[in-house]
């Protein structure tokens, strides 16, 4: 098998450490960005990373401040000399109600979750193009950016403005065979929702709404992309939706077994 260099952002914990570890046990080189207040994170990641048989090199970067995403870019071309697969995984989220955000909440949101992600990927589409490799770019959203949901308000705009951003990535850059797609998470267990699944009374709301009765794994979301990136030779400008059918629950009924037994 070809060795992949890989950029992905976010990958010292939850979502992104799957996918970095699913990605060395096909024996990947990885860029692993982190945040620089995450560096243990980090190098443990990076140490599981080389024991799974991939190898990998650490970068910090705040992504707050949408220069360094292209700052990133440039240096992680550089060190791996191409990049086969971004993976666009960094990002933040956290409730608030529309009337409560801040010029500050909406800057924070708006920078990591969107200018950051585009100026990045931007960064490094042109190097694909120019050096014309045929890559793939898969970004992380949310079912919040297709449907809104309380204090997600804000957050939720930035993932629909990177949906709508990535399907037009995908269809400029098709002539080039460079497939771009997003993954929309639903309730997936983070670091992120600690204060959900750590919580029963909490946990039991959710899982209450989710069809399949359950939050997600990040192994789950891990499982999808991987497969993809080695399979997917004929999707680009799609959506995957991994949300244990959430978004298919109307108002608070929870669908019940099937029962054949006549009332």
């Amino acid at each position: 098998m070809i060795e992949k260099q890989v950029l992905l952002t976010g990958s010292s914990r939850g979502i992104g450490k799957a996918i970095a570890l699913q990605l060395a046990e096909k024996g990947c080189r990885i860029a692993l960005h982190h945040h620089q207040d995450d560096i243990e994170n980090a190098r443990e990641v990076l140490k599981e990373v080389q024991e799974k048989g991939g190898s990998g090199f650490l970068f910090a970067a705040d992504l707050n401040d949408p220069q360094n995403a292209i700052a990133l870019g440039n240096q992680v071309w550089e060190k791996l000399g191409k990049v086969d697969f971004l993976i666009n995984n960094a990002g933040v989220s956290y409730k608030k109600h529309f009337l409560d955000a801040s010029i500050a909440d909406i800057d924070y949101f708006m920078n990591i979750n969107f200018k950051s992600t585009l100026l990045l990927t931007q960064t490094i589409a042109r190097k694909m193009v120019e050096d014309a490799i045929e890559g793939s770019i898969y970004t992380i959203t949310s079912i919040n950016g297709i449907q809104p949901g309380v204090g997600q308000s804000i957050y939720g705009a930035t993932k629909g403005a990177v949906e709508v951003l990535m399907k037009g990535i995908a269809l400029e850059l098709a002539p080039h065979r460079i497939k771009v797609n997003t993954i929309a998470a639903g309730s997936i267990q983070t670091d992120m929702n600690k204060a959900v699944w750590m919580d029963s009374e909490k946990l039991q709301l959710v899982n209450d709404h989710v069809p399949l009765g359950r939050m997600g794994q990040v192994s789950e979301i891990a499982n999808t992309i991987v497969s993809l990136l080695y399979t997917g030779s004929y999707m680009t400008g799609s959506t995957i939706i991994i949300d244990g059918g959430w978004m298919m629950n109307q108002g608070f009924n929870k669908p019940k077994p099937y029962n054949n037994t006549p009332s």
